[in-house]
């Protein structure tokens, strides 16, 4: 591994040997912070599976559809079809007239998007119930028959039975809701999310102390190429000086020169006959070479402090 790199800067040249270490360091940090961030891709595409899994169920069953177990309750709202309504008003039946379901009105209330009227209610299945369909429907007196709303109430027999019958892939393989399993990803997404930070921030920092700026844009032109890289909050070198763009080992692929500074990054350019290879590398190789994730030396390194004296 090549540990060195030509560092020049401000109109004057300066060699230094950096030790390999510090590009080692710098590497893992960036590969800690991929594989982090890999990590953090896949519990998002998970959370965004589990959420479409959810909706596609909930389709698939119908809002008018309710499904419980004997002794569970069920929480149900509508719309209001009068205006002015009391409790009296609400007419519940339920198909057959003896099934073993109760419902209990909650109240009525401002609708939250629109703020139309609604009542709010509750379905509960007695202990013991039978499994089955049951139909239930809600009608306000005064209102024309074509206003009622009408619900399907299952009763599952157990949960083992409602897991089989959930129209949720993630429910009939985990027994979870699938929107709980989409939040627990999204949170889990999130704490990941956190190392991917912590890992860019430490990098940034080696960065900066290298004098290193990191390239995040590259474009083709015709007589040359453009490269556009991070500052990092760091003062760019004056417009026209020469930079070494150099891999995260330290390896220099082409000379730039610099450009304008704008929202925190610096515009160079690679001209053909600027290629710093002692190969003779094509322009057409170092294009390719020159990439996003390799590195502008825009300063001399940071100085080390000495070591202690010892007596």
């Amino acid at each position: 591994m090549i540990a060195a790199a030509t560092f020049k800067g401000y109109g004057s040249s300066m060699q230094t040997v950096l030790d390999a270490d510090t590009w080692d360091a710098c590497r893992n940090i960036r590969l800690r912070q991929r594989r982090l961030g890999t990590v953090c891709a896949l519990l998002l595409a998970m959370a965004l599976l589990g959420l479409v899994d959810g909706l596609q169920g909930l389709m698939r069953s119908g809002t008018n559809t309710l499904e419980m177990l004997p002794g569970n309750v069920a929480a149900l709202s509508g719309p209001l079809t009068v205006k002015n309504p009391v409790t009296g008003d609400i007419e519940v039946r339920f198909t057959p007239p003896d099934a073993p379901l109760v419902f209990n009105l909650e109240g009525f209330f401002a609708g939250y998007w629109f703020g139309n009227g609604m009542w709010r209610g509750t379905v509960a299945a007695e202990n013991g119930a039978e499994a089955g369909e049951y139909q239930m429907r809600v009608a306000f007196r005064g209102a024309a028959a074509s206003t009622a709303q009408n619900y399907a109430v299952v009763v599952r027999a157990d949960a083992t039975d409602m897991r089989d019958h959930s129209t949720s892939f993630a429910h009939r393989l985990t027994g979870c809701n699938p929107f709980v399993l989409a939040a627990a990803f999204v949170g889990m997404a999130l704490v990941v999310g956190v190392g991917v930070y912590r890992q860019g921030s430490r990098l940034i920092r080696k960065l900066v102390r290298l004098g290193c700026g990191e390239v995040v844009r590259v474009q083709e032109e015709k007589d040359g190429l453009r490269l556009w890289c991070l500052l990092f909050g760091t003062r760019p070198p004056y417009e026209g000086t020469v930079c070494s763009v150099i891999t995260t080992d330290g390896r220099v692929l082409a000379q730039a020169r610099a450009g304008t500074a704008a929202k925190g990054a610096l515009q160079l350019f690679i001209r053909r006959d600027h290629v710093q290879d002692a190969s003779e590398t094509s322009h057409e190789q170092t294009s390719f070479a020159v990439r996003p994730g390799c590195l502008v030396c825009l300063r001399p390194p940071c100085t080390q402090s000495p070591p202690a004296p010892t007596s």
